[in-house]
């Protein structure tokens, strides 16, 4: 017996919906924190897939930490809200769910090659596209006979995404959280205080605007999946309470560095701090490099067991100078930190860059600037003095 639905949406979902009617080969959606853009075209999806019989759909995202963490959160929220949710419907071994119509939506990772080169889908969103090469879009184009929707937040100055919006079969979306009805007063002003943080900054996140200037500190970075061999590691710790407490272990190979986050979590109370620790098995024989702002908490760190537990060399730009010399690989589970190198930004002043950190974002590359900065300079000077707090 058909029922009658009511999905409560944004104008950004009725602009897609309207260009894939229009049959749009490339529909981009461009925009700033909070824009709906992301739920609003999974919403559409799923309405895509209610009203077209057999009619398949493919979701994909560079790792699949990250999409599981996002879009697929997203549709299966959105499906239990309107009460479509089937649980013998969602194959979660190949993530693939089938609509009683012989509909279906599948989410996979750019990782999963043969997904990627595989079979044909009508239809194709491409989550955080700036974070693709062009090839990966390329071979997802080939295997999609109809529509490819495609979101990013235009952090980068330069893209292959700004070339593909010249092309004729392509139109732009723009949205800004000010098309998201649906947000509190709270995130409202959150959002629009970025323009009291930095300028290039607001443009981006805020208003989903291009930047006027390359202002990301870190570009070099790069993920890996394996297991590696890290007799030599060290972690970095960064305290936080409202922003997360983030303690990255980071292992050295020549002159690789490979980073992986162990905890990343606000609200947390130093004793928390040190259960999770202990439930990790963090090694305890092992040098931590902390933020010294809180140096009670190394205390009692240390007093915990993890006795090398210590202060961190903390000059900024010379840590980021050293974390720029070395080839910096991300473990692909590391979804915070591979989000907060993405954002982490000098300050600017118009189309001047200052040699400033942004004060957000952060908490991840703090504490692994901590880690690589200082233990590197240990390394090459094995007799200096460890500082700890009494």
């Amino acid at each position: 017996m058909a029922r009658e639905l009511q999905i409560n949406h944004t104008a950004v979902f009725s602009k897609n919906l309207d260009e894939y009617e229009n049959s749009k080969r490339f529909i981009v959606n461009q925009g700033g924190s909070r824009s709906s853009k992301t739920y609003s075209i999974i919403q559409l999806l799923i309405f895509l897939c209610l009203t077209n019989p057999k009619l398949q759909v493919s979701v994909v995202r560079k790792s699949f930490p990250s999409l599981r963490g996002s879009v697929l959160r997203d549709f299966v929220e959105i499906m239990n809200d309107l009460e479509l949710y089937i649980l013998k419907n969602h194959n979660k071994t190949e993530q693939r769910y089938i609509f009683d119509n012989g509909s279906s939506i599948e989410f996979f990772s750019i990782d999963d090659s043969q997904k990627v080169r595989g079979r044909k889908r009508d239809v194709c969103y491409l989550n955080e596209a700036n974070e693709l090469t062009f090839e990966d879009f390329q071979q997802l184009s080939l295997r999609t006979s109809k529509t490819l929707f495609i979101d990013f937040n235009p952090s980068d100055s330069e893209h292959w995404l700004y070339e593909l919006l010249k092309d004729d079969r392509s139109v732009l979306i723009k949205s800004n959280y000010k098309d998201n009805i649906y947000l509190s007063d709270e995130i409202v002003t959150e959002i629009e205080n970025l323009i009291n943080v930095d300028e290039n900054y607001y443009k981006i996140y805020a208003l989903g605007e291009r930047p006027t200037s390359t202002s990301r500190i870190y570009t070099h970075f790069k993920q890996y999946v394996d297991e590696i061999d890290d007799t030599d590691f060290c972690y970095g710790l960064d305290f936080g309470f409202n922003h997360p407490c983030s303690l990255i272990k980071t292992s050295f190979n020549g002159n690789r560095v490979y980073v992986k986050e162990e905890i990343y979590q606000s609200k947390m109370t130093t004793n928390d701090l040190i259960s999770q620790m202990n439930i990790l098995g963090i090694d305890k024989t092992k040098s931590i490099y902390c933020d010294s702002a809180r140096p009670e908490v190394i205390e009692e760190i240390r007093r915990a067991g993890y006795s090398r537990a210590q202060l961190s060399n903390k000059s900024v730009k010379e840590g980021i100078d050293k974390v720029k010399s070395m080839e910096i690989y991300i473990h692909i589970e590391s979804i915070n930190l591979w989000k907060e190198y993405k954002l982490y930004s000098w300050k600017s002043n118009g189309n001047l860059i200052i040699d400033e950190p942004i004060k957000l974002n952060d908490d991840g590359m703090d504490a692994m600037r901590y880690a690589i900065h200082t233990h590197i300079k240990k390394r090459f000077n094995p007799n200096a003095t460890r500082i700890f707090i009494a």
